[in-house]
């Protein structure tokens, strides 16, 4: 890489984060969809539009480059609707404060995980096969109080 393009792209990723983007994933090359979800809990409907990630190359990359989450948004990792697999999280390379959920492809949430360590290479397992998971900002399983049991719609999981 030349220095003026090593410059350049220093200089967009200031620019980016000076205009508020959060989303440094799309100047790393990877961009995400976005679904509306909604968790359905003992104290209600809550409402997310959070990234959707359909591929191995997505899922890894996960929330990486990202100075924040918004309270609403999240990240949802689609490995395996149809055949449910065990799915493997960690935090490597990520400082964000973070709550994790295993999902079955109905949408019924199996495993809570609040405030997971940040920066670690030690996985998450999901303690059965599940359709996906869901990263959500740390301190959202305590404040709607999510547990094991309760739906997630949207995102091709659940029913409408």
């Amino acid at each position: 890489m030349t220095a003026p393009y090593r410059h350049f792209m220093i200089a967009a990723g200031f620019l980016a984060m000076a205009l508020g983007v959060h989303d440094e994933a799309a100047s790393q090359g990877m961009t995400f969809a976005t679904t509306p979800l909604t968790l359905i809990t003992q104290s209600g409907r809550h409402e997310f539009v959070v990234d959707v990630a359909t591929n191995d190359s997505q899922a890894a990359f996960g929330l990486h480059y990202r100075s924040d989450i918004a309270p609403d948004g999240g990240l949802l990792i689609l490995q395996s609707l149809r055949a449910p697999v065990p799915i493997s999280i960690t935090t490597a390379g990520i400082s964000l404060s973070l709550d994790l959920l295993f999902i079955a492809s109905d949408g019924t949430v199996m495993e809570v995980h609040p405030s997971i360590p940040t920066d670690s290479a030690t996985p998450i397992v999901s303690n059965s096969p599940v359709g996906a998971a869901l990263e959500l900002a740390g301190g959202t399983i305590t404040r709607y109080g999510i547990l094991p049991g309760d739906k997630v719609i949207g995102g091709g999981l659940g029913s409408s």
